[in-house]
């Protein structure tokens, strides 16, 4: 399920490109950005996710923990985001109800860019996880998954999405998230451990 900043953004950016220099359109266009990143900026410690993938992703929870989540397969992911990053699957699949966490390094930008004007299908909000500043989000005809992308350095964010893959869904929207937020928390205390105190 790959995410793609709303189309109204490109058109805002478009118009913005178009305008002259101090014009309005680009000066509200660059506030909103500006307005964005601050909201995730306020981190702990800044941890940069360069050359961390696939394998490495996979070793980022405990055995204990997988067992905890209910986790009984992992992999690395098959495919990539749009940027063709690629993460690690932890699923449950042996037995129902199936589900499943995907955790994705994404270098290429923050998760400000969710907070973005232009988006009107997205219910966002700004959450702290092990102290960092996140973005959880979903979309609204989504009934069976939430994200969570974790602010850990400039330009760049942890995504975690949790999605739930056995029909009927007996989860509110709200618990969907939770998990995903349980996710997060886990991969992010791990992470400090792993990457944040070199």
């Amino acid at each position: 399920m790959n995410r793609k900043p709303a189309l109204g953004m490109a058109m805002l950016l478009f118009l913005a490109g178009c305008a002259v220099p101090g014009s309005p359109v680009a000066m509200d266009e660059a506030a909103a950005n500006a307005a964005a990143r601050a909201q995730v900026s306020a981190r702990p410690s800044e941890i940069r996710l360069d050359g961390f993938a696939g394998e490495q992703v996979c070793s980022l929870l405990t055995a204990a923990q997988q067992k905890d989540l209910g986790v009984d397969y992992v992999m690395p992911a098959e495919a990539g985001d749009r940027f063709d990053n690629r993460g690690c699957r932890f699923s449950r699949s042996l037995e129902k109800p199936r589900y499943a966490y995907r955790v994705t390094p994404v270098t290429q930008e923050g998760a400000d860019v969710w907070l973005r004007p232009g988006e009107t299908n997205l219910e966002v909000q700004v959450v702290r996880v092990a102290g960092f500043p996140a973005v959880q989000n979903r979309r609204r005809t989504d009934d069976r998954g939430c994200f969570v992308d974790v602010s850990v350095a400039d330009g760049q964010r942890l995504g975690i999405q949790y999605s739930y893959d056995t029909h009927p869904v007996p989860l509110t929207a709200a618990e969907l998230c939770g998990r995903a937020m349980a996710m997060a928390e886990l991969a992010i205390r791990n992470l400090v451990e792993l990457r944040g105190r070199r």
